[in-house]
């Protein structure tokens, strides 16, 4: 199985991405289509662990919890590797696009990201 990954290039192209994806049965969608929608889950929510979705203190929201299931149910039925479970370079670079100022090492990182796995603008 080929991995998958993505990273928002924005807050606004996340933004569109989820809000895209939520109202569709989660379930029904195309494995690149899910993994992009689950990248923007951790790039806008990066405080937010997949571990702990279900535990009430967990700090997820009620209406991403239906997609931190779907992204279990797919990892334990061997459709989602361990990177796309766990979409730590969508994850840094949302925290990365909300801090100032910025490092050089950290801006070469991210402009890398961005290159390797961000949308067309």
């Amino acid at each position: 199985m080929k991995t998958i990954s993505h990273v928002p290039n924005s807050l606004r192209s996340a933004g569109r991405e989820l809000r895209l994806s939520l109202p569709h049965p989660i379930e029904q969608m195309p494995r690149e289509q899910f993994v992009r929608a689950w990248s923007a889950v951790a790039y806008l929510f990066p405080g937010l662990h997949p571990d702990g979705y279900e535990d009430a203190e967990s700090g997820w929201p009620r209406a991403l919890k239906r997609v931190a299931a779907e992204a279990w149910r797919r990892a334990d039925a061997g459709e989602l590797a361990d990177e796309e479970l766990y979409p730590s370079d969508a994850q840094w670079s949302g925290l990365y696009d909300r801090m100032f100022p910025h490092k050089t090492g950290e801006m070469e990182r991210r402009f890398a990201l961005a290159a390797d796995y961000g949308e067309a603008a």
